[in-house]
Parts: C-alpha cells; sequence; structure tokens
C-alpha cells in the first residue's frame, strides 16, 4: 500500500500536467463553443465552467496577464488534459486546450467539421517544427498544430479578434 500511494506520488510530480492519475481522476468533461467567446472576464468563466478545478495566477506571456487552468477529461468530446483560459485586464484574451498526440486527428477533424478547411498561418510553426494552421472566426482565431507524433504535446488555441487587433495595429476596435 504504501509503494502505490509512492507511486501515485511520483507519477503526479513527475507527469505531463493533465495526464497524471490523480489528474485524470479529477477532471471534467467541458463544452465550448469558441464562437460563442467575446471577451469574458474571469468570473464569468468560472461560473461558466463551475464545475472545473482552477488554478490561477499572474501570467507573463503574450498570451496574457493572468491565467486559470483546470484539467479536463475530455472538450467537446475528445478526450484533452487541461483547458487554459488567459486574460488581459480580466478580460479573456486566450483560451489553450491540451491533448495527446494520439488525439489530434480526432481534433483536427472535429474543427474542420465545424469550421471547414484549415488554412496555414504563413511560416508558424509549433515548438516541434509542426506548421500551424487554424481558422480565422468571427470572435477571433481558431489555431492547432497540422500533426503531432509520440510525447509531442498539441494544442487548440482560440486567440480574440481584440487580442489579435491590438497586436497588428497598436489598438483594439472603439479605444
Amino acid at each position: 500500500m504504501l509503494l502505490a500511494g509512492l507511486g501515485i506520488a511520483v507519477d503526479y510530480r513527475m507527469s505531463i500536467p493533465g495526464s497524471s492519475l490523480v489528474d485524470r481522476l479529477r477532471a471534467k468533461p467541458v463544452v465550448l463553443d469558441v464562437d460563442s467567446l467575446s471577451g469574458e472576464n474571469q468570473l464569468s468563466i468560472k461560473q461558466t465552467y463551475h464545475h472545473l478545478r482552477y488554478t490561477c495566477a499572474p501570467e507573463h506571456g503574450i498570451l496574457g496577464d493572468f491565467v486559470c487552468w483546470a484539467t479536463v477529461s475530455d472538450f467537446n468530446g475528445i478526450d484533452a488534459r487541461l483547458i487554459a483560459f488567459f486574460f488581459r485586464n480580466d478580460k479573456l484574451s486566450s483560451v489553450r486546450v491540451s491533448f495527446s498526440a494520439e488525439d489530434h486527428p480526432k481534433m483536427l477533424s472535429l474543427m474542420q467539421k465545424r469550421f471547414g478547411p484549415e488554412r496555414r498561418f504563413g511560416q508558424r510553426t509549433d515548438a516541434f517544427g509542426n506548421n500551424i494552421v487554424g481558422w480565422i472566426r468571427p470572435s477571433g482565431i481558431v489555431a492547432i498544430n497540422d500533426s503531432a507524433d509520440g510525447n509531442e504535446e498539441p494544442f487548440l488555441l482560440w486567440t480574440s479578434a481584440d487580442t489579435i487587433l491590438k497586436k497588428v495595429l497598436g489598438t483594439a476596435p472603439g479605444r
């Protein structure tokens, strides 16, 4: 029994977030329509997805200045590991969903069925050299790796139109 407990503790500390036995047992499913996102604040996200167990912290990156993430069992019916909601000035700026490489074809297919054929976003690649492809939507951009192998961690990323316009133009509409 002691060895089993030690094994679970080591698995929890050494595994990819969202993939340990403890994380998988605590994970809940998420259904999210990216076209319905429109700059919600942290409180409204936590109320909408109240069943998730969040870890929130300041973030110093291009996706936002604050992040709340949670382990998930699936995203829109496809096995997933983590969902992270990024905020800038308490307004939703990005959502990132991580899943295993073996589930990548299902996620890409789901997005293609929902949004049509993907387009390549310039010469951008992920950390493993895979192309970044996606769809331009009214509320922002949905991006995904075009492929994933082995131990690579593919992702689905929604970035708000306001965030993109601010980055490109230096300001968001109406400001």
